[in-house]
Parts: structure tokens; sequence; C-alpha cells
């Protein structure tokens, strides 16, 4: 293995996409674990504010809501949508997000225009052979050059003289690869697929093993389709490839030819959702093309305003989750917070779960603070003998407001050790409770914005709380 594939591997890995190599380990570990999947994926989206508008703009396009069912949570678009396919979104923004600010290179642009087109055509062939898995097809289409998008995307100098070694007389890519590089960029993508652990089903497509499996025939054909689309739908490629698709799926060649033009007007709307308008524009179109591809840029706010919409989904999530016969009780926590956060419009949230000898109060699941290990490093005594504001609420059935002038009962609570932790100023503190016995506490505050907290704010966090402390009980059983 050369030494200049190894190095690539681990420059890319470390330095220049380490968001998009983060968010591949995080998706990959919350799949392993069935029982934890959703509400660790819907941790993942809400600690990032970006990631969290996007995935509900996708969720509401053409493409991944044909239904038009209006959906304005993270654990809405996971129960609505299916793991999947959230995790297909979540794969495809952190790409983009990745490789967006590279794309002044001409070959970036076409490189993520092929990836989407054939992702989209392999996932409509997979879904109209009804095989098990689409998303997964779609995921490992997406990526089957990742080695070609990654190294066009930070080549530099390098780049330059491999691309004009491949304008040599006779040239071909591999070779001038070879000769420029030390290896063959297709090398790369499989080491990648290795390192990163990014699918399967994407490793035995770039080994090119024999096998009987549809969904690598999905692959392999769709990205034909992107390939032979860009010399022309009329040429004699596609019209043979549009032949082949009507012969795997069984249906009559004019068929056929519809889904295969209706997945490229659908890629070229999903591309364009995705935020890669450069790339969108580079997926060749049939005639007439479709309006009916959403058109979705992502936008993001600072702090999350009141939403009384986002409220109202949320505690029907919340009904959904309790009616089911396989609740979770992390989800159900990450339902409460989003509600909070994004419903009520706080600037933070987080709950502490005490520890099992009940001593301290451990950070659990937080929205809106600086990291994630933060989250993990808060920690505050539970001690009635020290008291504290967290560790008096443990024993007060009665949600506190904290004012801007709080009365000398609560100042004697407001300690160092709190100050150090959240700062100061007005916030929201309440129980949680199984059974009326307390197991941590939900804080709320607007400290960041300045915002002022009121009655009515108050009033609905104090709401979700209880509705939570109900569903913490019923799923305890």
């Amino acid at each position: 293995m050369s030494e200049e594939l190894e190095l690539w591997v681990q420059r890319l890995s470390k330095n220049s996409m380490p968001l998009f190599a983060h968010t591949v380990q995080v998706i990959a570990t919350t799949a392993s674990r069935d029982d934890s999947s959703f509400s660790e994926l819907a941790w993942s989206i809400l600690e990032d504010p970006g990631l969290t508008a996007q995935v509900i703009k996708l969720s509401n396009s053409i493409y991944y809501n044909a239904a038009s069912m209006r959906i304005n949570t993270v654990s809405r678009a996971l129960m609505r949508l299916g793991f999947e396919n959230v995790k297909e979104m979540c794969l495809s923004i952190s790409l983009v997000e990745s490789v967006l600010p590279n794309l002044h290179r001409k070959k970036v642009a076409l490189e993520i225009a092929r990836a989407f087109h054939a992702a989209v055509q392999a996932k409509k062939l997979a879904t109209l052979r009804q095989l098990a898995k689409p998303e997964e097809v779609f995921i490992a289409a997406l990526l089957t050059r990742i080695g070609q998008i990654a190294f066009w995307c930070f080549a530099g100098e390098l780049g330059d003289e491999l691309e004009f070694a491949m304008q040599e007389p006779d040239q071909t890519e591999d070779k001038a690869e070879i000769e420029v590089l030390g290896f063959r960029l297709e090398r790369l993508t499989l080491r990648l697929c290795q390192e990163w652990k990014l699918s399967g089903l994407l490793e035995s497509v770039l080994r090119k093993a024999k096998s009987t499996d549809p969904s690598t025939e999905c692959i392999s054909l769709g990205y034909q389709i992107a390939q032979s689309a860009e010399k022309g739908w009329n040429s004699p490629a596609s019209k043979r490839l549009i032949k082949k698709v009507g012969e795997f799926l069984g249906i009559p060649e004019q068929e056929a030819a519809e889904c295969v033009y209706g997945a490229a007007r659908d890629a070229a709307g999903v591309t364009e959702s995705y935020g890669a308008g450069a790339s969108s524009r580079l997926i060749p179109l049939p005639e007439e093309p479709s309006t009916a591809a959403a058109q979705i840029k992502p936008e993001t706010k600072e702090y999350p305003k009141p939403d009384h919409y986002v409220q109202l989904c949320s505690l029907r999530d919340l009904s959904t989750l309790l009616a089911a016969k396989d609740g979770d009780i992390n989800m159900l926590l990450s339902i409460l917070l989003e509600g909070i956060y994004r419903g009520i419009g706080m600037d933070r949230v987080i709950f502490a779960l005490l520890t099992p000898d009940r001593r301290f109060l451990q950070g659990k699941y937080g929205l809106g603070w600086n990291s994630e290990k933060y989250v993990e490093e808060f920690r505050i005594s539970a001690d009635p003998e020290r008291p504290n504001m967290f560790a008096h609420i443990l024993q007060s059935p009665k949600p506190i407001w904290v004012t801007d002038e709080p009365s000398e009962k609560i100042l004697s609570l407001l300690t160092k050790e709190m100050a150090d932790l959240i700062g100061c100023g007005p916030f929201f503190i309440m129980r949680m409770c199984i059974k009326n016995k307390a197991i941590g506490v939900i804080y709320a505050d607007r400290n960041l914005s300045g915002r002022d907290l009121n009655e009515e704010s108050f009033d609905n966090f104090v709401f979700f709380g209880q509705q939570a402390n109900m569903g913490l009980t019923t799923l305890a059983g």
C-alpha cells in the first residue's frame, strides 16, 4: 500500500474533512445500537441548529415527503420518515458542507452532480425493486467516488498537475493518476470507506466482487445512467441503459424511461435542496423538466424564537411515543428538550440526571450550549446539606422561575458553584420524576441572547415538564 495513499487518507480524516468523518462515525455508532438509535441521532442533529434547520426543511420537500405531511420537529421527522431516511439526509448535508467551500473547481461540482444523480437513480431502482433498504443504496451510490470528490476539493497545485496530465494524448485517468499521485483515486475511495467505516455495501461495490445482490446492480445502473446522461438523453448509451432498466425492473421500456427521467428531475431538485446549486445545474434534465422538486435553501437562526406549532408537534410526538409499545425514555427526553428549546424559544436547556448514589446531578442531554463536551462535564452537588438551586429543586414539587431580582431565599441558593456552571441571569428550573421520585432536573434560560422570560414561556415550560413526568412514569411501567 503506497505511502502517498496513506498520507492522503490521514490528511482528509484529520485536517480537510473532519466534520464529515465525525458525522459518519456518529451515525455508524447510533445505527449499531437499535435500542437507542432514534434518540441518539435526534440528539446529534439537535446539537447543531444549522443541521436541525436543514433536516426539517428537507423533511418537508417533495422528494422525502410526497404526502406533504407538515414536519416541524426532528422527532417527527424520525417517526414519519424513519431512521434510514434521516441518516441519509445527515450524511448528504455533511458531505456537501465539507466540499461546498471548494466548489471553485468545476471538476468537484461535476463529481457532486454525478454522485447525487447516481444516488437518486439507484434509490429509485431499489425502491421499485422493493429492496429492504433503499436508503443504504442511496448512501453507497452517493459515496462511490468519495475519494475523487475529496481529492479534487483539497488537491491544490497537485490537482492542476493531474488535470494537465489527463489532457495528454492517449492518456487515461487511471494512468495519469498513477503517474502523478502514485495511486488511483479509486483506491483512495476504498481506503476512506474502510477508515471511516462507511458501508459494507459500498465496500463490496468498490471491491467489484462478483455478486448477485440487486443492491449492487442498482448502484451500478445508477452511475451508468448519470454518466450516459452527460452525453445526452437521446444518445445510444442512454437508450441502451433505459432498455436495461426496463429488463431489471420487469417493466415496459416507455415506463422505464419515465422512471429514469423522473429520477433525474428529482436529483436536480434534491441537489439544489442540499445547497449545491452549482452541481444541481450540471445534472442533465430531459425535456420539459418538472417544477415539482422543492427548492430549499437552508437557513439558520442564532437563537430559536417561540413557535407554537413546534410546541404542538412536540406534544403530539410525545403522545405518539407513549402510545407505542416500544417507547424509549431517551427519545422522550429528546422530544422534551426540543419542545422547550425550539418550541418555547430558549437559548439553552439541559437535563441533568441524578448519579446512582444521588449525590450529584450529571449532565445527560443539552441544547444550545457551546459544546457537547460541556454537557458531558456538567456536574453539580445534589446534597441537601450543601444547598444550591439544583439540589433545592429536587426537594420541591413546584417549578421555579428565578427572576432578575430574586428573593433572599432564592439568592442564597445561587451559589458560586452554580454561577461557574451556568453563569448569572434569570432561568426556569423543574425536577423530573418517575412516580414522584426525583430522577433529575430540567433547566432552561435565555441568558445568551438577553431576551426576557415571561409568564407564557414559564407556563409552557411547566406544562412540558408535567407531560414529560407523566410520560416517564408510563414508560417506567
